[in-house]
């Protein structure tokens, strides 16, 4: 069996399958359904993604970054918040490593990050969102749809952009657009958030933007990590046996 036809088959079973329909242009849930199942099966893709966290008082918290979703389940991303912070993550499967400039490679745990590699920064999860929301997209242009995000969704998109139990979810509302390319693959997808914190003290709401742009389909295999003498981070031993160990069994 060809590896891109077990490729499609693997996602469509973690997906639930294809669309049970070819796509119809003119039908919101056919176009959301369809850019979510055709991204998520290409070989690999190359994302962008930005994030703004803008509280009622006090500066918003920003993060700017770029991942390649190199093999079903393995995914590498950069990414650079307020105040200079940069972040190199490897998620494997569920295996997660996040570099620390003075001791290496470790574990999102050890890194005090479990939701590192989560959200808006893994793209897979952000369209296994939307898929699960097609029914409810509405169609603004064409390849063009909006739908609105609730409650545990909200979360699922943010993810280590928010500390846990930081949020009324339930009282928090998001409106999202996606935008497919001439392929019917992701393009764009961008979430406005309002959100109701659970700290009585915090007066007002906090407001969430996040935006994820396809740049580049079935090119990357890895990402290129540079440390701040912009010299190349190697992978740890634990990581690449992981890679070749999860590759193996997609096969």
């Amino acid at each position: 069996m060809k590896s891109n036809t077990l490729l499609a088959l693997v996602l469509a079973a973690c997906q639930g399958g294809p669309p049970a329909k070819p796509l119809d242009p003119k039908d919101p849930r056919s176009v959301a359904e369809h850019a979510a199942y055709n991204t998520r099966t290409q070989k690999s893709y190359e994302t962008r993604f930005k994030a703004k966290l803008t509280p009622p008082q006090g500066d918003p918290l920003e993060y700017v970054g770029q991942c390649v979703w190199a093999a079903p389940g393995v995914l590498y991303i950069h990414y650079t918040a307020s105040g200079g912070d940069e972040k190199n993550i490897v998620r494997v499967g569920n295996q997660v490593w996040v570099y620390h400039s003075l001791v290496g490679w470790v574990t999102a745990d050890e890194a005090g990050m479990p939701g590192a590699g989560r959200g808006v920064q893994n793209p897979d999860e952000v369209l296994a969102v939307v898929a699960k929301h097609s029914g409810a997209a509405k169609l603004r242009e064409p390849r063009l749809v909006d739908m609105t995000f609730s409650g545990e969704d909200i979360e699922k998109i943010m993810k280590e952009q928010s500390q846990s139990g930081a949020f009324e979810w339930k009282q928090s509302s998001a409106a999202v657009e996606l935008q497919s390319d001439p392929d019917d693959r992701l393009k764009k997808f961008v979430c406005q958030a309002v959100l109701k914190p659970t700290d009585p003290a915090v007066k007002g709401v906090v407001k969430y933007a996040a935006e994820v742009e396809a740049v580049g389909y079935n090119g990357a295999a890895s990402l290129k990590f540079l440390d701040e003498k912009k010299q190349e981070i190697k992978l740890s031993e634990a990581i690449r046996k992981a890679v070749e160990s999860h590759l193996k069994e997609k096969k």
